[in-house]
């Protein structure tokens, strides 16, 4: 295969703020976000730009801390799901063109000179979790349906993409998950009780647990350990918490901040160093993201009634002049930094032309 070519589809400018740095990306006509990912200590994203005829080209742009970018056309390919290798190289998976078949390769986005074009395979549905020692971890649920859960397991060996393994979780279904020491975590919601398995990267269950769930619906795993403290997250009489458990199974609860509208989702928690997570959520009226350490809330920014976001612990204002904004996406740049990638919600009428990059470091 090929290299990408450089090329540049938007026009950008830099904003420097006491609490991030804003990258603005303005399209011809319309860019329509798809995925973003960290890149050493970068952001990736990959995004669909169209042209005046309609057509539309796979992008990936690299956004730097300071703002800076490139961008690369996609030579061939639709649907891109953006992954790490174990040795956290950059690899997406696509659709190339073809006339009867809608098969998916996974590919490196760069340094492709000695690559040749896979076999394809069928698309998998789920999302990038992780990577444990010689996997690349992928997960798929419909928390409206009680089918097992689908992990996707990609091996590589010495460095290279081997083979794709699909997996059907045992029941029960509706797993949240984690990668954590390199192995797989899931927890399901059982009347009263929380299930915390182990698995492998075939799916075997290496270990079990039962947990007393004290009536708490969980969110998210922020981290998981079979040995150590583990910190669930959750939301309760109008508080957000952490379910923290012992390696004996004893839970507590520590109430993090008031919090009384409803969360409709919660996203993957992200990783960014030293046990810091940061987890996107929405709710009725309105999006933003929390940043925890351990039990600790360290920030929650929410866009309710604002132009941007605001930090409910210092009430300091991240202002974006925009209405409705979306969060695409949240990545790790460096310890204890990370991007956000935004896009005002068009109207009926008009597509959207501008995608923005928050970057962000926690003091």
């Amino acid at each position: 295969m090929k290299n990408l070519d450089k090329v540049t589809p938007y026009a950008s400018s830099v904003t420097q703020g006491d609490l991030c740095t804003m990258t603005t990306l303005v399209a011809e006509t319309q860019v329509s976000a798809k995925d973003s990912i960290a890149f050493a200590e970068k952001t990736l994203l990959a995004n669909y730009v169209y042209g005046k005829n309609g057509t539309y080209k796979l992008i990936y742009t690299i956004v730097e801390m300071d703002g800076a970018i490139d961008n690369y056309a996609e030579d061939d390919g639709i649907l891109p799901t953006l992954f790490l290798s174990p040795d956290q190289e950059n690899y997406v998976s696509v659709i190339p063109y073809h006339p009867d078949k809608e098969l998916e390769i996974s590919i490196p986005i760069f340094d492709r000179d000695d690559v040749e074009i896979p076999k394809g395979s069928r698309p998998f549905t789920g999302n990038f979790i992780g990577t444990t020692e010689t996997c690349s971890i992928f997960h798929d649920v419909d928390f409206y349906d009680s089918k097992p859960d689908k992990i996707l397991a990609i091996e590589f060996i010495n460095g290279k993409l081997k083979k794709k393994n699909n997996i059907k979780v045992p029941l029960p279904a509706n797993n949240r998950i984690s990668i954590a020491n390199k192995a797989i975590h899931l927890l399901a919601n059982e009347d009263s009780l929380l299930l915390h398995r182990e698995l492998d990267e075939k799916g075997n269950v290496i270990r079990h647990r039962e947990i007393n769930s004290d009536g708490i619906y969980v969110l998210q795993i922020l981290s998981a350990s079979f040995d150590g403290n583990s910190y669930l997250l959750a939301q309760e009489k109008d508080k957000l918490v952490i379910q923290k458990i012992d390696g004996n199974g004893a839970s507590a609860v520590i109430e993090l901040v008031d919090f009384a509208d409803p969360l409709f989702n919660t996203w993957q928690p992200v990783n960014i160093g030293d046990d810091t997570f940061i987890t996107r959520f929405n709710s009725e009226f309105g999006n933003g993201w929390l940043t925890t350490k351990n039990d600790k809330l360290l920030e929650i920014f929410y866009s309710k009634g604002e132009q941007g976001y605001r930090n409910f612990l210092t009430k300091e204002l991240l202002s974006i002049p925009r209405d409705n904004l979306i969060i695409s996406s949240i990545n790790k740049t460096s310890d204890r930094a990370y991007a956000v990638v935004l896009y005002a919600m068009a109207d009926d009428n008009a597509g959207n032309a501008e995608l923005i990059v928050l970057n962000r470091r926690l003091q």
